[in-house]
């Protein structure tokens, strides 16, 4: 006799409903204009179990365990008019926040190296 996990229809109902919609959001229309939100979709899920028929020390017992993430990071959108089709970014501020301080401490790097000569 195998062991049927009660979480397993759950996972096969998540991996079976993924499509674009994950990626894409739905369009918004703005007179003859589209909006077409782009998003990076990151998701991990997993689980378990199990079974003991049990020992003459221990009684019989049954487990399971799951777990899950998932991420959903703005890319950028879709600009779709009649004539044209523009990809616009979302912009990352931590990125860019990152490469001015990398600037600013080169920059430091680079005065006082001079100084010291």
């Amino acid at each position: 006799m195998s062991y049927e996990s009660p979480v397993r229809p759950l996972f096969e109902k998540f991996s079976k409903g993924r499509d674009v919609t994950l990626i894409y959001g739905d369009p918004i229309e703005l007179g003859d204009m589209k909006i077409l939100p782009v998003a990076k979709v990151n998701y991990s899920f997993g689980g378990g179990g199990g079974k003991s028929l049990g020992t003459e020390k221990a009684p019989p017992s049954e487990g399971e365990g799951g777990g899950g993430h998932v991420s959903i990071t703005p890319v950028g959108v879709f600009h779709i008019s009649p004539t044209e089709t523009i990809f616009k970014p979302v912009k990352d501020v931590k990125k860019t926040i990152g490469m001015m301080m990398l600037g600013i401490l080169t920059l430091g790097f680079v005065w006082f190296s001079r100084e010291i000569k």
